[in-house]
């Protein structure tokens, strides 16, 4: 068993099962490693609170890397803040309107869009379990563009929703193929995340393990989809899910359970505490 000191776990698909509940065993496991002195930082696509929210449930001090590792804050420190320019926002808009696809723009703490909110319910739903003080700011309005532009600099990404046009989908995902200062990543099959180049959950785990004065070798990474890819590849220990994507699978070390039987448990178990 190495001497792993930090365990960075994607939330979607992963932590907790397709029900949006962590199972008991992912519960009991991770305090048993938290127990030992190893750092578990929630490393999701979503943003700060709610990284913030799912580790508390975890019922010790966690840490947060959020929005794809665009956003790192440890206390009231920010450690790593990666935006689109307005300019990228306002490019990328105009793609997304062209297609006729309904999307989400992220900043650290706010949700921005046009229209019913639809997949972004799980931001309603953490509103309701977060104190006042660390609340969701949840946009919705007609006119979005004075609204990217009094946060100009702060959106860190744009989600956009397939609503069962995956081919409609794929053509804009494709748009953005070659773009020299803009990713595409999915965090399922189902949306696609445009973010600025550079940007990874990789990268944010290096700002954190920077501030922590800890080497990669000494990280887990546990994933399940494409957006997790740099991260199973950067740690000391890439870790799949068993309903991870294919290329997930071939990327890790070591592949565990499914999300649904606890596989972040058996993974730390056999991995940390064995």
């Amino acid at each position: 068993m190495n001497d792993y000191k930090l365990i960075c776990i994607d939330v979607d698909g992963t932590l907790y099962d397709d029900h949006k509940v962590i199972p008991p065993d992912n519960v009991t496991a991770l305090q048993e490693a938290s127990a030992k002195g190893i750092r578990v930082a929630i490393t999701t696509g979503r943003m700060f609170n709610y990284g913030y929210l799912y580790g508390g449930l975890l019922g010790f001090e966690t840490l947060t890397i959020a929005s794809n590792g665009a956003y790192v804050r440890v206390g009231d420190e920010v450690l790593h803040h990666h935006g689109l320019t307005h300019a990228q926002v306002l490019e990328v808009k105009a793609k997304i309107d062209e297609s006729g696809l309904f999307a989400h723009y992220n900043a650290c703490n706010t949700l921005l869009c046009s229209g019913p909110l639809g997949d972004g319910n799980g931001y309603l739903a953490a509103n309701d379990k977060l104190p006042a003080s660390r609340k969701i700011d949840i946009v919705v309005t007609e006119d979005l563009e004075p609204e990217l532009e009094k946060r100009s600099g702060e959106i860190l990404k744009a989600i956009v929703f397939s609503q069962g046009d995956l081919e409609a989908l794929g053509k804009l995902r494709e748009a953005f193929r070659d773009h020299p200062d803009l990713d595409v990543v999915a965090s399922s099959r189902y949306n696609i995340e445009i973010i600025p180049k550079g940007v990874s959950k990789a990268r944010g785990i290096e700002a954190l393990i920077r501030h922590l004065g800890i080497s990669p070798e000494e990280v887990i990474a546990i994933g399940d989809e494409e957006n997790d890819l740099p991260m199973i590849r950067f740690a000391g220990m890439g870790v799949a899910m068993g309903n991870a994507t294919a290329a997930v699978k071939a990327a890790a070390d070591y592949i565990t359970d499914t999300n649904n039987n606890a596989g972040v448990a058996q993974a730390v178990r056999k991995l940390c505490l064995e």
